[in-house]
């Protein structure tokens, strides 16, 4: 999956996006175009744009953007 796929679908704002990378599950839950919860791990964050949680570097030293293509949605 692209990151470009990745983005649209979190934008949909009809369900979380749940998924697994380097054996650690993740979740995104999009409440709003400005409020945006990530789980991954033992990490959570809230972001207040879709461009700082697609940058963020917070999946084990890689942000959404570079592991897109890694990524296994649940």
């Amino acid at each position: 999956m692209t990151s470009n796929k990745i983005k649209d679908l979190i934008l949909q704002f009809t369900d979380d996006v749940v998924f697994f990378y380097h054996g650690k599950s993740g979740c995104i839950n999009p409440w709003n175009e400005h409020k945006f919860e990530v789980g991954f791990g033992n990490i959570g964050k809230e972001y207040d744009s879709i461009d700082a949680l697609m940058s963020d570097p917070i999946y084990d030293g890689f942000s959404l953007n570079q592991i897109a293509d890694k990524i296994e949605l649940a």
